[in-house]
Protein backbone atom coordinates (compact mmCIF):
# COMPACT_ATOMS: atom_id res chain seq x y z
CA UNK A 1 0.00 0.00 0.00
CA UNK A 2 1.22 3.32 -0.86
CA UNK A 3 -1.03 5.90 -0.29
CA UNK A 4 0.59 9.47 -1.30
CA UNK A 5 2.78 7.97 -3.30
CA UNK A 6 2.20 10.30 -6.04
CA UNK A 7 2.44 13.71 -4.00
CA UNK A 8 5.53 12.32 -2.69
CA UNK A 9 7.36 11.63 -5.98
CA UNK A 10 5.69 14.96 -6.92
CA UNK A 11 7.33 16.80 -3.64
CA UNK A 12 10.93 15.10 -3.96
CA UNK A 13 11.11 15.60 -8.10
CA UNK A 14 13.23 18.35 -8.98
CA UNK A 15 10.98 20.27 -11.43
CA UNK A 16 13.59 22.29 -13.71
CA UNK A 17 15.17 19.39 -15.51
CA UNK A 18 18.17 17.85 -14.07
CA UNK A 19 19.49 19.63 -11.16
CA UNK A 20 23.20 19.12 -12.61
CA UNK A 21 22.71 21.27 -15.05
CA UNK A 22 21.13 23.63 -12.76
CA UNK A 23 22.52 27.62 -12.00
CA UNK A 24 24.43 27.10 -8.91
CA UNK A 25 26.10 30.57 -9.24
CA UNK A 26 23.09 31.33 -6.70
CA UNK A 27 23.90 28.37 -4.27
CA UNK A 28 21.70 29.20 -1.72
CA UNK A 29 18.80 29.06 -3.58
CA UNK A 30 20.20 25.83 -5.61
CA UNK A 31 20.34 23.78 -2.41
CA UNK A 32 17.16 25.06 -1.04
CA UNK A 33 15.35 23.71 -4.21
CA UNK A 34 17.31 20.86 -5.15
CA UNK A 35 15.42 17.56 -5.35
CA UNK A 36 16.22 14.47 -6.96
CA UNK A 37 16.38 14.05 -10.67
CA UNK A 38 13.37 12.81 -12.54
CA UNK A 39 15.09 9.91 -13.29
CA UNK A 40 16.68 8.71 -10.15
CA UNK A 41 16.40 5.13 -9.15
CA UNK A 42 14.76 5.38 -6.68
CA UNK A 43 12.10 7.20 -7.81
CA UNK A 44 11.65 5.45 -10.98
CA UNK A 45 11.08 2.27 -8.40
CA UNK A 46 8.84 4.07 -6.12
CA UNK A 47 7.21 5.58 -9.35
CA UNK A 48 6.52 1.39 -9.98
CA UNK A 49 5.13 0.60 -7.30
CA UNK A 50 2.69 3.38 -6.67
CA UNK A 51 1.25 2.30 -10.51
CA UNK A 52 1.11 -1.38 -9.68
CA UNK A 53 -0.03 -0.40 -5.59
CA UNK A 54 -3.10 1.74 -8.04
CA UNK A 55 -3.27 -1.26 -10.43
CA UNK A 56 -4.36 -3.33 -7.63
CA UNK A 57 -6.91 -1.76 -6.23
CA UNK A 58 -8.40 -0.18 -9.12
CA UNK A 59 -8.77 -3.97 -9.71
CA UNK A 60 -10.11 -5.05 -6.13
CA UNK A 61 -12.60 -1.88 -6.32
CA UNK A 62 -13.94 -3.80 -9.99
CA UNK A 63 -13.37 -7.09 -8.53
CA UNK A 64 -15.64 -6.15 -5.42
CA UNK A 65 -18.09 -4.36 -7.49
CA UNK A 66 -18.89 -7.37 -9.23
CA UNK A 67 -18.96 -9.72 -6.61
CA UNK A 68 -22.41 -8.08 -5.03
CA UNK A 69 -20.01 -5.50 -2.34
CA UNK A 70 -22.10 -2.41 -1.66
CA UNK A 71 -21.20 1.11 -1.56
CA UNK A 72 -19.77 1.32 1.98
CA UNK A 73 -17.14 -1.36 1.26
CA UNK A 74 -16.13 0.19 -2.07
CA UNK A 75 -16.31 3.87 -0.67
CA UNK A 76 -13.22 2.28 1.67
CA UNK A 77 -11.58 0.64 -1.42
CA UNK A 78 -11.98 4.02 -3.60
CA UNK A 79 -10.06 5.87 -0.71
CA UNK A 80 -7.26 3.63 -1.20
CA UNK A 81 -7.03 3.36 -4.41
CA UNK A 82 -7.45 6.69 -5.01
CA UNK A 83 -4.37 7.40 -1.81
CA UNK A 84 -1.99 5.14 -4.08
CA UNK A 85 -2.40 7.25 -7.30
CA UNK A 86 -5.60 5.86 -9.26
CA UNK A 87 -7.52 8.89 -11.00
CA UNK A 88 -11.08 9.54 -9.86
CA UNK A 89 -11.87 9.06 -13.52
CA UNK A 90 -10.16 5.53 -14.26
CA UNK A 91 -11.86 3.38 -16.51
CA UNK A 92 -12.15 0.43 -13.44
CA UNK A 93 -13.45 2.85 -11.13
CA UNK A 94 -16.64 3.89 -13.26
CA UNK A 95 -17.36 0.32 -13.97
CA UNK A 96 -17.29 -0.37 -10.46
CA UNK A 97 -19.36 3.01 -9.80
CA UNK A 98 -21.58 2.18 -12.63
CA UNK A 99 -22.39 -1.43 -11.56
CA UNK A 100 -22.73 -0.18 -7.58
CA UNK A 101 -25.00 2.16 -8.68
CA UNK A 102 -26.94 0.19 -11.23
CA UNK A 103 -27.93 -2.23 -8.43
CA UNK A 104 -28.59 -0.04 -6.15
CA UNK A 105 -30.93 1.85 -8.70
CA UNK A 106 -32.40 -1.67 -9.40
CA UNK A 107 -33.19 -2.31 -5.87
CA UNK A 108 -34.68 0.77 -5.01
CA UNK A 109 -37.19 0.25 -8.16
CA UNK A 110 -37.84 -3.29 -7.12
CA UNK A 111 -38.93 -1.91 -3.54
CA UNK A 112 -40.97 0.99 -5.20
CA UNK A 113 -43.24 -1.94 -6.94
CA UNK A 114 -43.25 -4.15 -4.17
CA UNK A 115 -44.40 -1.30 -2.07
CA UNK A 116 -47.33 -0.66 -4.44
CA UNK A 117 -48.03 -4.20 -5.05
CA UNK A 118 -48.66 -4.55 -1.49
CA UNK A 119 -50.88 -1.50 -1.24
CA UNK A 120 -52.90 -2.11 -4.23
CA UNK A 121 -53.59 -6.08 -3.05
CA UNK A 122 -54.55 -4.22 0.51
CA UNK A 123 -57.21 -2.27 -1.56
CA UNK A 124 -58.57 -4.97 -3.10
CA UNK A 125 -59.21 -6.76 -0.08
CA UNK A 126 -60.59 -4.37 1.19
CA UNK A 127 -58.07 -3.45 4.25
CA UNK A 128 -56.16 -0.52 3.08
CA UNK A 129 -55.94 1.96 5.56
CA UNK A 130 -55.62 5.66 5.08
CA UNK A 131 -51.56 6.76 5.76
CA UNK A 132 -50.37 3.54 5.12
CA UNK A 133 -49.88 4.49 1.49
CA UNK A 134 -48.16 8.04 2.37
CA UNK A 135 -45.88 5.97 4.73
CA UNK A 136 -44.97 3.45 1.79
CA UNK A 137 -44.35 6.98 -0.52
CA UNK A 138 -42.14 8.32 2.50
CA UNK A 139 -40.07 5.09 2.59
CA UNK A 140 -39.64 4.85 -1.16
CA UNK A 141 -38.66 8.63 -1.41
CA UNK A 142 -36.46 8.04 1.33
CA UNK A 143 -34.77 5.56 -0.36
CA UNK A 144 -34.45 7.36 -3.51
CA UNK A 145 -32.98 10.23 -1.62
CA UNK A 146 -30.77 8.02 -0.21
CA UNK A 147 -29.46 6.57 -3.17
CA UNK A 148 -28.74 9.71 -4.88
CA UNK A 149 -26.74 10.51 -1.90
CA UNK A 150 -24.77 7.62 -2.35
CA UNK A 151 -23.99 8.64 -6.28
CA UNK A 152 -26.56 7.37 -8.30
CA UNK A 153 -27.49 9.99 -10.60
CA UNK A 154 -30.79 11.88 -9.34
CA UNK A 155 -31.83 11.81 -13.39
CA UNK A 156 -31.76 7.98 -13.55
CA UNK A 157 -34.87 5.91 -15.24
CA UNK A 158 -35.22 4.12 -12.34
CA UNK A 159 -35.46 6.72 -9.53
CA UNK A 160 -37.59 8.63 -11.58
CA UNK A 161 -40.28 5.37 -11.87
CA UNK A 162 -39.68 5.00 -8.02
CA UNK A 163 -40.69 9.11 -7.51
CA UNK A 164 -43.67 8.33 -9.86
CA UNK A 165 -44.45 5.46 -7.31
CA UNK A 166 -44.30 7.57 -4.95
CA UNK A 167 -46.83 10.12 -6.37
CA UNK A 168 -49.77 7.81 -7.52
CA UNK A 169 -49.63 6.33 -3.92
CA UNK A 170 -49.43 9.82 -2.03
CA UNK A 171 -52.70 10.01 -4.57
CA UNK A 172 -54.59 7.05 -3.85
CA UNK A 173 -53.60 8.07 0.07
CA UNK A 174 -55.34 11.30 -0.67
CA UNK A 175 -57.99 9.48 -2.25
CA UNK A 176 -58.58 7.26 0.63
CA UNK A 177 -58.57 10.53 3.31
CA UNK A 178 -61.15 12.44 1.12
CA UNK A 179 -63.62 8.77 0.63
CA UNK A 180 -62.95 8.59 4.15
CA UNK A 181 -64.16 12.25 5.13
CA UNK A 182 -67.21 11.57 3.06
CA UNK A 183 -68.12 8.42 5.01
CA UNK A 184 -68.13 10.16 8.27
CA UNK A 185 -69.81 12.95 7.31
CA UNK A 186 -72.61 10.61 5.93
CA UNK A 187 -72.82 8.71 8.84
Amino acid sequence: ELPGARRFLARYTHRAGHPAKENKSYFEKFARTFKLPRRHSALETLRGLATEAADFWADACLSEAENGHGHAVLRRLFEVALGTGVRKDHPKLRRATKIVNDRLADRILQESEERQRRDEAEERAGRARVGAAVKAADEIEGGVWGAVKEGVPEGDARLRRSIEICKALRAKDFERRRLEGRRKRIE
